[in-house]
């Protein structure tokens, strides 16, 4: 009798990730929301052993599927590369005692305020916090620290609710915000300056980290946090800090006891040159890093960590920092906020050399999203080109081709 598959417990997620799994030769279980899915997501979920329609972030009722599925056939692995399923799945490895990301690494991540207890520990890594319950908390560490200051979630996502105080104005408006001590505890940092940020995405097999690629990341500027272009790699003269922030992550992931996949970690550079380690998560980036660090440097992250799980697995390894043949990037769409007419049609876009794919959410008659944060955008277009000179004709062609015109007569076209 030949042996059976491995049978993977996939949590949280796209189809693709499950589609990925049922190809390399896993015996997948689905646990997740599927009221998002279309007709071929359904369709690659249907080729699953059990699919289980229960939001992951549910841990306990997740926890209880999973057994009753690993009772019926035990599971070998569960994984989960979304935002929503890590702590789920690190849950159920742990009490299934299966191979998957550990309590420790996902706990250290996906609370801010144990990150910085960890980080306290290791001098080049720190910096100033302090866990605020309240606007007196805010206030006692504003007395220590000063201005600039950051106060953001312990546990959040997507940039949603964080809020840079630049100014005692600022600060006053934040500690008369009754609304926002109302959701809970948020952690207050030193704010590092710039609207530069770089994105590091690793994968660490059997303890030992490997840099599959670097991205920088423009934000919009003070007070609005969203990202409005990525780039894989960074652009000269952004790519000379690469080793150093490289260095960096790898001592963090060290320190928080990372011994087993993805991480997204973000970083900004101080003043006085250092790499300063803003968050991480144990998880793919958002806004599809993962498909620009493919096409930068061939690395398929996800796969390569899937791999790793199948018997023999021990021997798969990731390059540290691989040489790019190609720059992946995301623009994002930000146009006025104003009543819509008409707007040309996206599939305009599919023509234009250099795009790769695209989400354009903006109709007549509706008002464009507005760009607060890095959860909803009016848009955003992928590019997939060979070097800087060709991002840089790709992005003018899109400005010649996409138009947005508004009730008041106005057109807008993007410009990057």
């Amino acid at each position: 009798m030949p042996d059976r598959a491995p049978h993977l417990l996939v949590l949280s997620g796209w189809a693709g990730v499950v589609e990925s799994a049922l190809e390399l030769g896993f015996d997948v279980s689905f646990i997740g929301n599927t009221a998002d899915f279309g007709p071929r997501d359904l369709d690659v979920l249907a080729r699953c052993r059990h699919v289980r329609a229960i939001p992951a972030e549910q841990t306990v009722a997740c926890l209880q599927a999973a057994r009753l599925m690993h009772a019926e056939q035990p599971f070998h692995a569960a994984v989960s590369f979304g935002e929503f399923g890590l702590e789920s799945a690190a849950v159920i490895a742990d009490a299934l005692g299966i191979k998957g990301l550990s309590l420790a690494s996902v706990a250290a991540t996906r609370y801010k305020d144990r990150m910085r207890e960890i980080l306290a520990d290791h001098p080049r890594l720190a910096l100033g916090w302090a866990r605020v319950e309240n606007a007196e908390g805010l206030a006692k560490f504003h007395a220590r620290h000063g201005l600039p200051l950051i106060v953001k979630p312990v546990a959040g996502a997507g940039s949603v609710g964080v809020r840079q105080i630049l100014s005692q104005a600022e600060l006053q408006d934040v500690l008369n915000d009754a609304d926002m001590w109302q959701q809970g505890g948020y952690l207050a940092e030193e704010l590092i300056a710039g609207d530069e940020l770089y994105s590091v995405e690793t994968v660490t097999l059997g303890g030992r980290h490997a840099v599959a690629g670097i991205s920088l990341c423009r934000l919009a500027g003070h007070p609005n946090l969203a990202i409005t272009e990525i780039s894989v790699p960074p652009p000269a003269p952004y790519d000379r800090h690469i080793q150093n922030i490289s260095d960096t992550v790898v001592s963090f992931l060290d320190a928080i006891g990372h011994t087993w996949g993805l991480t997204h970690t973000e970083v900004k550079i101080a003043s006085d040159g250092r790499p300063v380690i803003i968050e991480s998560q144990t998880r793919i980036g958002g806004h599809r890093i993962f498909r620009m660090v493919e096409h930068a440097t061939g690395v398929d992250e996800i796969a390569t960590v899937l791999r790793s799980l199948l018997p023999g697995g021990e021997q798969v390894t990731s390059p540290h920092l691989p040489p790019t043949h190609a720059i992946g990037m995301v623009l994002s769409l930000i146009p006025p906020r104003k009543p819509i007419l008409r707007a040309a049609d996206p599939e305009l876009l599919r023509d234009i050399k250099g795009v790769d794919d695209f989400e354009i959410n903006v109709r007549p008659g509706e008002v464009p999203l507005p760009v607060a944060d890095n959860a909803k955008r009016p848009g955003l277009i992928w590019l997939c080109v060979p070097d800087s000179a060709a991002a840089e004709r790709t992005k003018e062609e899109i400005a010649r081709t996409y138009w947005i015109e508004f009730e008041d007569g106005d057109v807008w076209h993007p410009s990057f």
